[in-house]
């Protein structure tokens, strides 16, 4: 079962710790340690680009505390990735966005985490090859608390698809990194 974020223990003087004290300080942060926060989300299916197009993830791979959703709540939009509660802290973002052949070396094209409907920062920003798939990919560090919900959007300068293939699918994968 999921776990908070563990808890720096306070011990007062001539305290007599039980059970549930051993449980809080020692069982629950490894069992958070073994499987903390994350996601890792994949479009495998085509979809095409104009501009900044929302990544609508098909392929999930992993949500241990099950902070994705593809449809629109009352607490997250469509296709986007909610900060589970007890799960606040600085989370590393991986953001691939890759598009087909834009036919031209004038093109770009760019993969941006998008933090509560706003653009966060890009993973990078880089020209299309003319005659082959392009992409862009990067790292980003973010903060989040619970009900911070992140999104993947790709840029094309050119109206393209994203590619249907292994190795060239368009990603998000958050993994929690500190408090």
């Amino acid at each position: 079962m999921p776990q908070p974020v563990p808890a720096v223990p306070q011990i007062p003087a001539g305290w007599q710790p039980v059970q549930a004290d051993f449980t809080a300080w020692i069982t629950n942060p490894f069992s958070f340690l073994a499987q903390p926060a994350g996601f890792r989300g994949q479009l495998q299916a085509a979809k095409a680009l104009s501009g900044w197009t929302l990544a609508q993830l098909d392929t999930i791979l992993e949500d241990p505390y099950s902070g994705w959703s593809a449809v629109l709540t009352a607490s997250q939009p469509a296709f986007s990735w909610l900060c589970p509660a007890g799960c606040a802290g600085w989370y590393e973002a991986t953001v691939s966005g890759f598009t087909l052949n834009q036919a031209s070396s004038a093109a770009q094209s760019a993969a941006a985490l998008y933090l509560n409907g706003s653009v966060w920062q890009y993973g990078s920003d880089d020209w299309a090859v003319n005659g082959n798939d392009s992409g862009s990919s990067g790292a980003v560090q973010v903060p989040l608390i619970p009900g911070d919900y992140v999104q993947l959007y790709i840029y094309s300068t050119a109206a393209v698809n994203t590619p249907a293939v292994a190795g060239q699918y368009p990603a998000l994968e958050m993994t929690w990194v500190s408090s």
